[in-house]
């Protein structure tokens, strides 16, 4: 009755399992930050971090167009990814041929609230109504962000978070505000970080000219020592599609506070 996992069963088995659940998450409001995977003979337990960003206050009003169309609204509650994730269990049982499948998750919420008074004052133009569908990504970036730097947020979740938005930008100018809006929300919140250094590297094409080469956008804050064994840095490197051509993503963070 125990599993029998060789060598390429267990990469194979793991990183599915990693997919379907990340896969749980998408088109909603939670971001995976984390996923430990344990095994002991029939026994596997899974234990993964979310970050829940609350994207619109529970005051705000809606009006009547809202409310009639609210059908067409895509869900995005802790509801729907708790009936995803017991299908998951299910479908882990079975391509796996284990006994127990145990699921254990920490939610972490963060609020608009949570973020500093001097920064959201500052970045309060992305927030305005004639700007909230130019800039949809400000709300739950800024949270993000501020997570990343607060030590509570993995390398891997700001990736997700630059890819899907570079690839929903189809315009050159597009690229380049959200470009804008990162390096100004991260200045602002660099006083409140409690990492020794972060550096972000995007290279790719922006341009719809043909011939052009592709440009590199980096932003760095503190230090990113890659050459000394002893930090500890969580690198993470992605890639994307866009209208113009790939682009590729590269997040450093590392963790360790200077010492003062």
């Amino acid at each position: 009755g125990s599993t029998n996992w060789d060598n390429p069963r267990f990469y194979y088995i793991t990183s599915t399992i990693h997919k379907l659940i990340e896969s749980c998450c998408l088109e909603t409001t939670h971001y995976l930050d984390k996923i430990q995977i344990h095994r002991h003979l029939g026994l596997i337990h899974i234990e993964i971090n979310l970050i829940h960003l609350h994207f619109r206050s529970k005051k705000r009003f809606f009006s009547r167009r809202f409310k009639e169309n609210k059908i067409k609204i895509k869900p995005q509650s802790w509801t729907i990814i708790a009936c995803r994730l017991n299908k998951a269990i299910k479908l882990i049982q079975d391509f796996s041929k284990a006994q127990r499948i145990s699921l254990k998750i920490n939610r972490l919420k963060i609020y608009t609230r949570s973020i500093p008074k001097p920064t959201r004052k500052r970045m309060a133009f992305y927030g305005k109504d004639f700007n909230r569908i130019k800039y949809n990504y400000d709300r739950y970036g800024l949270k993000l962000m501020y997570l990343l730097l607060r030590k509570k947020a993995s390398a891997k979740s700001f990736a997700r978070f630059l890819k899907q938005n570079l690839k929903s930008r189809q315009r050159r100018k597009r690229h380049y505000q959200f470009l804008s809006y990162l390096k100004r929300a991260l200045k602002s919140l660099s006083r409140y970080k409690r990492i020794q250094g972060l550096k972000i590297q995007i290279k790719g094409r922006f341009t719809h000219k043909a011939k052009v080469r592709s440009r590199s956008w980096k932003y760095h804050i503190g230090s990113v020592p890659l050459s000394q064994l002893d930090k500890e840095i969580q690198a993470e490197y992605t890639q994307t599609q866009t209208a113009y051509g790939s682009v590729g993503i590269k997040v450093c963070v590392c963790s360790d506070i200077l010492k003062k």
